[in-house]
């Protein structure tokens, strides 16, 4: 990918997380979900996403969460994951083609994965949390009797630390991912939501 396509996508993106143009229909709030403005697959590329628990004091010591990827026409590209990840610990995941070569559950046994078609597809990222009350749970690893006040923890999705890529292969190249709602607080601005698309080239 050269530089001036490079940025071309990057301005893009810039345009549909921070545009002015949004109304209220759609909106994705920040408090209790992650997102990411854009991933791509395809034939040359693919996508490569790390959380990780820092084991903040105050968070739950696991915590639950469902990744989709959101193609730019609002479907679901492959299935969504759903994990539970631990203190101290961080989670691979891949968004890629179908049959690749080396990004498999084979050659990557540890990893996640969501999977779709060779063709090009992009979107947005769209973490949601498992928990229906995620701002106020009980730390999983106390028994039932130790349920007090003092020994509950967040299981906060918006705490952990999302990083990623989009990797060109031919040149083992790409571009690093953005996080809105993660702990590195990342914020949208206050009119955004999505009945415009969030991703890519829209």
């Amino acid at each position: 990918m050269n530089t001036k396509i490079f940025f071309q996508i990057l301005t893009l993106v810039a345009l549909c997380l921070f545009g002015s143009n949004f109304n209220s229909a759609w909106a994705i709030e920040n408090k209790s979900r992650v997102v990411s403005g854009y991933w791509q697959s395809d034939t040359t590329s693919y996508t490569f996403i790390a959380v990780s628990h820092s084991s903040l004091s105050g968070l739950a010591s696991q915590i639950g969460l469902v990744v989709n990827a959101i193609q730019s026409d609002q479907t679901a590209f492959g299935t969504a994951v759903t994990f539970t990840i631990s203190a101290g610990s961080t989670q691979r995941l891949f968004v890629a083609r179908t049959n690749h070569s080396t990004i498999n559950s084979t050659n990557i046994p540890t990893a996640l994965f969501i999977i779709g078609t060779t063709n090009f597809k992009h979107g947005h990222i769209r973490v949601d949390p498992v928990a229906s009350n995620p701002e106020f749970g009980v730390d999983p690893d106390l028994p039932p009797s130790a349920s007090t006040l003092e020994n509950r923890g967040f299981r906060d999705i918006t705490m952990l630390n999302y990083w990623g890529a989009v990797t060109i292969e031919a040149n083992t190249t790409g571009f690093a991912m953005e996080f809105i709602g993660d702990m590195h607080d990342s914020a949208a601005t206050s009119s955004m939501d999505d009945s415009v698309p969030v991703s890519g080239v829209n």
